[in-house]
């Protein structure tokens, strides 16, 4: 890998940075003083692309932890469940669905 090179010198001679990049690895970019990107080639990002593990979406999660906690067979019927602990009876007014009723 070679030293870092200011965003403005990449930009003014990329081909020549992307040559390196292919012959001898990352090339890094600086701004301020400060390691921002990095020029790859498409053989390293191909080597990246296929070693990074696939990110599980938040479905999958749920369904592996309710795996771990034995709950993939659970028929225990929730909805029921907090339907029966909301309170119809909100602000004391039995009769009505919504706290905003009273104000059509």
């Amino acid at each position: 890998m070679c030293n870092a090179v200011p965003v403005y010198e990449a930009k003014n001679r990329l081909p020549f940075f992307i040559h390196l990049a292919e012959k001898e690895g990352p090339v890094p970019i600086m701004r301020r003083n400060e390691e921002v990107a990095y020029i790859i080639s498409k053989e390293d990002y191909d080597d990246l692309k296929q070693s990074k593990p696939k990110e599980k979406s938040l479905l999958e999660e749920l369904q592996e932890s309710r795996r771990e906690y034995g709950l993939e067979d659970d028929d225990f019927d929730y909805t029921e469940y907090f339907d029966s602990l909301r309170d119809r009876n909100y602000f004391g007014r039995p009769e009505s669905e919504h706290i905003f009723d009273d104000f059509e």
